[in-house]
């Protein structure tokens, strides 16, 4: 069994209970390992996993699916001496084009985060265990539209490392993304590609999409023809949730939020 409790995430209907930023945080726990796949920007993931009966002293491995504040900044608060697995990019000085007052990379630098952790950088797929895996570098099928960031020498910032992660099961694959700034469908078919099973159990995270378009529309038209649930997270928009809710009656679909847990 594949257990994700939400740490931290945009969306939080009992503000009474739980505490939250804009940003993402999930502690993921499979037969093998128990995983915290980012941080969000500050130290609510902790309280909330207090909370919420989540016990962050077992977690033996960290996942950061990019190098954005609001799902890395949190690692400040986390000392646990445990495998930490990213893209090499995540240490990148990015800020937002328009204004480069604000910066938008995390704060630690890629020496912390060796002295903290048991760092693995890296651009290829990684094994957690037997059946999770980091899947490093995502390949750009489906086009994305990236305009909102620019690195320290003024070129335009890719967001080469954003990523994510993959759970294969018996039921099928769990893909678990961050922000899709390399676009969930792409995240997905690598997904498949990694873990060679085209049989998608379910989509959970950030996607990406503010509004609907034409990019919106594709990726429904995506998750329709492939995926069997889908779990919106962190930077997907209300208009944009209400679309695919509307949309695709043929599979489940959810909006998650602060404090939800999901068994697979």
């Amino acid at each position: 069994m594949t257990k994700i409790v939400i740490l931290n995430d945009t969306r939080n209907f009992d503000k009474e209970k739980f505490e939250n930023d804009d940003g993402f945080s999930a502690y993921i726990e499979t037969e093998n390992n128990k995983i915290l796949f980012d941080a969000g920007p500050t130290e609510k993931f902790k309280k909330n996993a207090e909370k919420l009966g989540v016990d962050l002293n077992e977690v033996d491995t960290i996942v950061l699916s990019h190098g954005h504040f609001d799902h890395g900044d949190g690692l400040k608060y986390f000392n646990n001496k445990v495998e930490f697995i990213a893209h090499p990019n995540c240490i990148l000085k990015r800020w937002w084009k328009d204004d480069h007052s604000h910066y938008s990379g995390i704060q630690l630098s890629k020496k912390e985060l060796e002295t903290k952790y048991n760092a693995h950088f890296t651009k290829e797929p990684y094994k957690i265990n037997q059946n999770a895996y980091y899947l490093g570098e995502i390949p750009r099928i489906y086009p994305v539209n990236l305009k909102k960031w620019v690195l320290e020498n003024g070129e335009n910032d890719e967001v080469l490392d954003d990523s994510g992660m993959v759970i294969n099961t018996q039921k099928g694959i769990i893909v678990i993304a961050g922000c899709s700034h390399s676009g969930i469908c792409n995240i997905v078919e690598h997904a498949k590609k990694v873990t060679n099973n085209n049989n998608i159990l379910a989509v959970i995270g950030g996607f990406h999409l503010r509004q609907v378009d034409e990019t919106t529309n594709k990726v429904i038209n995506y998750m329709k023809e492939n995926v069997k649930e889908v779990i919106l997270a962190h930077c997907t928009s209300d208009e944009v949730c209400n679309k695919f809710t509307n949309d695709l009656k043929e599979i489940k679909v959810s909006i998650t939020e602060v404090g939800k847990k999901y068994e697979f």
